[in-house]
């Protein structure tokens, strides 16, 4: 992140919404919310897993990656 208004991401496996307001993706680290004003895809890179947002960004959320649930049934007969 350099100066609130650049930021690079590397290790995207997907992007799950991208707008003005908000951009969720998952990295090989889990998932990131970025939220802001007036973002834009700098640039996107497949091969490399790289993007880069532009704008004011006033905001990073990262989470883990969540694993599946195990069913009710399978943790009530273990």
């Amino acid at each position: 992140l350099k100066d609130r208004s650049s930021l690079a991401i590397s290790g995207i496996e997907h992007i799950y919404s991208f707008n003005d307001k908000k951009v969720e993706v998952r990295t090989c680290a889990g998932e990131m919310v970025i939220e802001g004003d007036n973002l834009d895809m700098g640039k996107l890179s497949i091969d490399e897993s790289v993007i880069t947002i532009e704008g004011t960004i006033n905001s990073i959320v990262y989470s883990k990656e969540r694993k599946p649930q195990e069913s009710f049934i399978k943790r009530l007969f273990k």
